[in-house]
């Protein structure tokens, strides 16, 4: 299964294969971790952080509230598996495409294409086990956190926490429900990206 470090590692690379000194990382999501992990340990080969829809601690505890608990990544595992085949929690990360046959069958397409049952129970277990919290304070790189304010999928409140733990962390809310950055208004969400390159290229 996926882990932080090794995100951070297949980074290097893919840097190193592109022949890229330094960049503007976008971490979406489950991917935000391993480019904090990465962002503290090469931030010299980055310009900037951005982080989408991300979190710092994948499980609910006492003093992170806003996450799912281990009861609740259970039951996502099984409607996953159950649903195998289906455009399986498509509600949940593009609400705004529910009932949109294409977007759905895409979506089933690329997960049958791309992953297995297995496969994707692991990342969900990743997920469920990660906690960079430690991280936070070590990040050195300009870093800019966006979210949707009704995200279903990861909420919103896991966005401020990462622009509050992170020093000089800046974060910006859009409008909408989607998880996924290339649904609903993606405007605010590019201007933000292009406004913080622009001061940090």
């Amino acid at each position: 299964r996926p882990t932080v470090d090794a995100t951070a590692q297949d980074i290097v690379a893919v840097m190193n294969a592109a022949g890229s000194r330094r960049a503007l990382l976008i971490g979406s999501s489950e991917g935000g971790p391993g480019c904090i992990r990465f962002a503290v340990d090469y931030p010299d080969r980055l310009v900037g952080l951005v982080l989408w829809g991300s979190l710092a601690k994948g499980s609910r505890t006492p003093d992170y509230a806003f996450a799912l608990t281990s009861e609740q990544y259970d039951l996502w595992k099984r409607r996953l598996v159950a649903n195998w085949g289906g455009p399986a929690e498509f509600e949940t990360f593009a609400p705004s495409l529910v009932g949109d046959r294409q977007a759905e069958a895409w979506w089933a397409g690329l997960l049958r294409a791309a992953s297995s049952p297995g496969a994707v129970a692991g990342v969900i277990d990743a997920l469920r086990d990660t906690d960079v919290r430690h991280l936070l304070a070590r990040v050195s790189v300009p870093t800019l956190v966006l979210h949707r304010s009704g995200d279903r999928a990861v909420h919103s409140e896991a966005g401020r926490f990462l622009a509050a733990k992170i020093p000089g962390g800046r974060f910006v809310e859009v409008a909408g429900d989607d998880h996924w950055f290339w649904v609903g208004d993606q405007n605010p969400l590019l201007r933000s990206i292009s406004e913080f390159a622009e001061r940090h290229h």
